[in-house]
């Protein structure tokens, strides 16, 4: 038994992170504050002091968090304060995000704070009394807010007075809205109109909030955030008959990549943008980002056949590969951050004019400053180091500088080669090394999709990898799947959205790959998922009961944020779209049927806040309203004509397709909808051949041969019916 518990030692126990998995809490380790773990342990400790519990949630990819903690949180008098009067708990966003949920979420109801780093004042059994995000340690005296609020000395000393005095009116406040938030998540009300509602609000939102100036969505002066599953959306309605939304989707994605919150030398993109213009990121690099970008960028490659987002993915893959990619378990890590070191802001990324003179000649020099805006009004940091952009296209690179396209093209890559030459001698950012089911999920898709669209194999193996790592390591005995991985084992009880993710992953690799195990894989999850994960009152999906007791969270299951993409895509979104491809795939309705359950519990629900954040939302109503198109793909899988029909297969782009392979008895077997193993069974040419078949609505196309002639059926085919020939027996 612990010191504290025995003799009720007022002195908070030292070192409880050092044993963390968190890279973030082991960072705080050794912090004057005596940091304790979240856990039932701790919140007992708060109670057998009778202390206030001051929780800390942050990540150790946040720059801000890293200020607060080398300027505040290392201030005597704060420290003094905290452990005297208080019982303080770091928490990692990432790998407690259902921690981060709650508080994120009681935080904006009770006093508006939202981001990181969250600072909680709770009870002792984490119900919330007070919230705020950074402060100092000390008010400054040229301002005129109010002390109390506006620095961290001031608020801890007036809230331990106050809970000295006044701790059951206090209690009760802070459980008053523990109760409210349980009560708004479980009894969460459906809208009238449907989800045909839902979608047309959702449509008429991306064009009234599109800035037709600077892409994207939203014209305020604050930080924006890339939206790319809104993005995708725009991109599928544009598909599916209106090219307005298509022509609003490629601009934002263009104007994007060009800005500052792009790496314009190694790749990837920067967190969010400070400003409109997306020009002044916040220089964390999230894995997540970088997977919902792959996803976002193959669609409109596919869609538009635009080289400019063939970079951009080739790019993001370069910057992934080269930092983020565990090779050794053939896995993903999660973060990078914004500071190489302390009192850094993201100084690795940026320039001074001399700094690029010195890395290069005077011809690389002029084509560098003209191509990446230096000397066309940069965008700087606070510090005035220069942000890279691109300025020009390559043809106007060629134009300004009065040379060829071929030239222009050789002196950027030569110059762009020599400034990222000169960038890598300095101190790197470090990487966030934990191994996250949910986050790995998402990249191993995006991979496959950059896969399909550059015709790029290896960035399939690349994600077929992962999901092995993942199905051997992180799996637990139930089918369900642990949310992080390290030290040689999978820690950390197993989150919706590692389920939800986990599962979209297994059923687009069924689609990339002939190897069964991932179809199986994916049957035994939606069942669990189905069974564990469902809510027996809403009927969305929601994280099982948290593995700590003692706190608020115990009883707070429901959160009805998984709607929507905050930061990743939607749980419940994904979920649908999977379970749907899964029955189409499987030919099985129970999985349909639960997914249309699902979406249609999500849509109800969410039609009252209809928004961009609704992007995955709105993107599996716009598949379920224009079908699911099946293209079934049929030959020896040893077969070159039936490989070249499946490359072609999922290098097209239609929105929801779903790709199956089959040998001549696994068509026979049931797998193959009637229509089209009726003509592949009696064409004269079945035996041996290698043909495909676009279904939709129940009917089939005349079988493709060719994988031209397949990729114009995908594009067209119940999309412009009166165009499409119907299939019929030869």
């Amino acid at each position: 038994m612990r010191a504290w518990a025995r003799g009720k030692s007022s002195t908070l126990p030292a070192g409880a992170l050092r044993d963390s998995t968190s890279l973030y809490l082991r960072e705080a380790a050794d912090s004057p504050i005596r940091w304790q773990p979240w856990g039932e342990q701790s919140f007992e400790l708060a109670r057998t002091l009778n202390r206030p519990v001051l929780i800390d949630v942050g990540a150790v990819w946040c720059h801000w968090c890293h200020v607060m903690d080398q300027t505040t949180y290392a201030d005597p008098d704060v420290i003094k304060l905290i452990n005297e009067k208080y019982v303080p708990i770091k928490v990692d966003t990432d790998q407690r995000p259902d921690i981060d949920g709650y508080y994120q979420t009681a935080a904006a109801h009770l006093t508006g704070a939202s981001g990181w780093p969250l600072t909680c004042i709770t009870t002792s059994d984490g119900a919330l009394m007070y919230a705020t995000g950074y402060l100092p340690a000390h008010p400054n005296a040229a301002r005129s807010e109010d002390s109390e609020s506006s620095a961290m000395v001031p608020l801890l000393t007036r809230i331990a007075d106050i809970y000295a005095q006044e701790q059951p009116q206090l209690e009760k406040q802070a459980n008053a809205l523990a109760v409210k938030l349980r009560y708004d998540a479980a009894n969460a009300e459906s809208t009238s109109g449907g989800w045909e509602d839902l979608r047309s609000k959702l449509l008429a939102q991306l064009k009234g909030e599109y800035d037709s100036r600077h892409g994207g969505f939203g014209t305020s002066e604050g930080p924006r955030f890339y939206d790319f599953p809104a993005i995708r959306l725009a991109l599928a309605s544009g598909f599916y008959g209106h090219p307005e939304f298509t022509a609003i989707a490629l601009d934002s994605l263009k104007k994007i990549a060009a800005g500052g919150v792009f790496d314009q030398l190694g790749g990837g993109f920067h967190r969010y943008s400070t400003d409109p213009e997306w020009s002044v990121p916040h220089f964390e690099k999230l894995g997540y980002d970088q997977a919902m970008a792959l996803n976002a960028y193959a669609d409109a490659y596919e869609q538009s056949h635009d080289e400019e987002f063939a970079r951009v993915l080739r790019m993001l893959v370069q910057y992934v590969n080269s930092n983020l990619l565990d090779r050794t378990h053939s896995a993903f890590y999660s973060h990078q951050d914004a500071d190489a070191f302390k009192g850094d802001d993201g100084s690795y990324y940026t320039w001074t004019v001399a700094e690029m003179r010195k890395a290069l000649d005077r011809q690389e020099a002029d084509a560098a400053f003209a191509l990446f805006g230096v000397d066309n009004a940069p965008a700087h940091t606070g510090d005035g180091r220069i942000i890279l952009r691109r300025a020009l296209t390559i043809d106007q690179l060629a134009a300004q500088l009065k040379i060829s396209p071929d030239k222009a093209a050789q002196l950027a890559d030569s110059a762009t080669a020599h400034l990222l030459a000169t960038r890598e001698t300095r101190r790197t950012p470090p990487v966030d090394r934990a191994i996250l089911t949910d986050r790995n999920a998402l990249m191993a898709i995006g991979y496959m999709n950059a896969a399909a669209a550059l015709g790029d194999k290896s960035l399939r193996d690349t994600a077929l990898a992962d999901l092995d790592f993942l199905l051997d390591h992180a799996q637990a005995s139930d089918g369900s799947y642990y949310h992080e991985w390290s030290n040689g084992r999978a820690n950390v009880q197993g989150l919706v959205s590692d389920q939800a993710f986990m599962l979209a992953a297994l059923v687009e690799a069924s689609q990339a790959s002939t190897n069964p195990r991932y179809l199986r894989s994916a049957e035994r999850l939606a069942t669990q998922i189905d069974s564990v994960f469902r809510a027996s009152g809403s009927g969305l999906l929601v994280n099982r009961d948290p593995a700590e007791r003692g706190t608020v969270l115990a009883s707070m299951i429901e959160d009805r944020s998984v709607l929507f993409d905050m930061p990743m895509p939607s749980v419940q979104a994904v979920a649908a779209i999977a379970m749907r491809k899964l029955g189409v795939i499987d030919r099985n309705d129970a999985f349909t049927k639960k997914g249309d359950n699902l979406l249609n519990t999500a849509s109800a629900m969410a039609a009252a806040s209809a928004g961009t954040a609704l992007g995955t939302l709105g993107l599996a109503l716009e598949q379920r309203e224009h079908g699911d198109a099946l293209i079934a793909v049929l030959g020896e899988t040893t077969d070159t004509r039936s490989d070249a029909l499946w490359q072609a297969a999922l290098a097209t782009y239609r929105p929801g397709k779903i790709v199956i392979r089959l040998d001549a008895a696994q068509a026979k077997s049931g797998r193959l909808p009637t229509q089209a193993w009726t003509a592949f069974a009696e064409s004269p040419a079945a035996k041996g051949s290698a043909l495909a078949f676009v279904c939709s609505a129940n009917d089939c196309a005349h079988p493709a041969s060719s994988g031209s002639e397949l990729a114009e059926l995908i594009k067209s085919y119940g999309v412009e019916s009166s165009s499409s020939a119907v299939a019929s027996t030869h």
